[in-house]
């Protein structure tokens, strides 16, 4: 599996939405990003930090499993399919989604690591999130 970059890292923010959201805009001077798409039932805000994006997750969290609302970090990879076949070999447990954003659908592949942390890959490309 060939990881490329950092896609984005999520955060959750239930807790204290607005506040969070002002604090990384206010305190950290980070931008919201315009590319949000519309996910029915998950309230949030995106940031765009240099080729990257800081996600905010207003939607209480599970805190257990492969829940992809708790904290988690986003890879790109160079073969999606590919690391889709490297997991199946490793016998790693996994659940896809696909979101539609501005620039068209986004496949998505959430796994954990053997510590728990949720993990997220899309294919990396022009207009990957």
């Amino acid at each position: 599996m060939k990881v490329t970059r950092i896609l984005h890292a999520s955060i959750n923010s239930a807790a204290a939405p607005e506040a969070t959201a002002d604090f990384y805009r206010r305190v950290l001077g980070i931008e919201e990003s315009p590319f949000r798409p519309d996910i029915p039932g998950v309230p949030g805000q995106w940031f765009d930090v240099g080729g990257a994006q800081l996600h905010l997750i207003g939607l209480t969290s599970s805190g257990a499993g492969l829940d992809p609302s708790r904290h988690h970090v986003c890879f790109g990879v160079a073969d999606l399919a590919g690391a889709v076949a490297e997991l199946d070999a490793a016998g790693v447990s996994y659940f896809r989604a696909t979101q539609q954003h501005p620039h068209g659908a986004v496949e998505q592949v959430f796994f954990t690591d053997p510590s728990g942390n949720v993990i997220e890959l899309q294919q990396d490309g022009p207009g990957a999130p």
